[in-house]
């Protein structure tokens, strides 16, 4: 049990949602994290952040919590400072500090120290608002999506481009609507997984889960997450993603969770983690994206042995970082 005052710090606009009905995808994910705290503590307070202004940081220094759970300014510009501030002040928070998470929310430079530290990435060329290259050294499908938003936000099913204008296409489309660059990958036809990791006493990363992503409605080895859109007043995704658990070897477990664990250590990661991995028909295994405070649900990554537990685990860690 935590002793003292827990601050859950939540974006304002999915503090909004959570109080009124319109609760869906983050705003859902936040409030299951939420709800789990108050199981755990009878002193919860919410703390609503707001970017580019010092109300948040203000509130936290009034009320000197004894430890931040952050859920605030995910892959926004924002997330590293918030973290690096919280740090400065002495307030024990979880998830990684602002090196991990300015490395893992850049798609470019992680994925060139894991290149450089022989984890495999997919090829990849930057599209930005500058003069496009000319032709990409790697043949389609391309997979564009933005250089740093997390979250699925940008994808769509049009983020699969069968060909070199189609991926020039979509990189416009993202800075239009995002204002930050993207970044055009070859597409890892073949199966998806994430890996679930959490420190433990000993700072070591440990796997609490590994599961396997299943896209309905996508062709076989072509499915990916998206954002969510409305439709016909529901919010859904391109395909409707299933967590299964995965359907491999014993080996490729392992492997596949060694090569998380590096990577988290890699990049500067702490507390807890996720991976995002594909892996194709030769079973080799390509690092998508690194997570460095990914969403916390009640799915069948974070639940073994249960959801409470590795929540704990995940404040003790951060608590444990501060006394250091």
């Amino acid at each position: 049990m935590i002793k003292g005052l827990i601050a859950c710090v939540i974006d304002e606009d999915i503090v909004r949602a959570i109080d009124s009905d319109r609760k869906n995808g983050r705003a859902a994910g936040d409030l299951f994290v939420l709800r789990t705290l108050r199981r755990l503590s009878e002193n919860v307070k919410v703390v609503a952040a707001v970017e580019r202004d010092s109300r948040t940081v203000e509130e936290l220094i009034r009320l000197k919590p004894r430890i931040v759970v952050n859920l605030a300014f995910c892959s926004l510009p924002s997330e590293p400072s918030f973290a690096g501030t919280l740090e400065t002040l002495g307030i024990p928070y979880t998830g990684s500090g602002p090196v991990g998470i300015g490395l893992a929310n850049d798609k470019v430079r992680s994925r060139r120290l894991m290149a450089s530290a022989g984890i495999r990435v997919p090829r990849f060329v930057e599209l930005s608002s500058a003069p496009p290259p000319k032709t990409i050294d790697f043949p389609p499908p391309y997979f564009v999506k933005p250089i740093q938003s997390g979250n699925s936000v940008g994808i769509s099913a049009s983020s699969l481009a069968g060909s070199f204008p189609l991926a020039l296409k979509q990189a416009d489309r993202i800075w239009r609507k995002l204002q930050e660059p993207a970044v055009c990958d070859e597409f890892i036809a073949g199966r998806e997984f994430h890996v679930g990791l959490i420190e433990n006493a000993r700072g070591n990363f440990e796997t609490v889960g590994l599961i396997e992503l299943r896209f309905v409605g996508a062709k076989t080895g072509r499915g990916f997450s998206t954002q969510v859109n409305k439709v016909s007043g529901k919010h859904r995704r391109a395909f409707r993603v299933l967590y299964r658990p995965p359907s491999i070897t014993p080996g490729k477990m392992r492997e596949m969770s060694e090569i998380a664990v590096r990577v988290a250590r890699l990049l500067q990661l702490r507390g807890y983690a996720k991976l995002d991995l594909r892996m194709d028909q030769e079973e080799r295994i390509t690092v998508v994206e690194a997570n460095a405070n990914p969403g916390l649900w009640d799915g069948k990554i974070w639940c073994q042995p249960s959801f409470e537990a590795n929540l704990m685990r995940i404040m003790q860690a951060a608590l444990r970082k501060a006394r250091e």
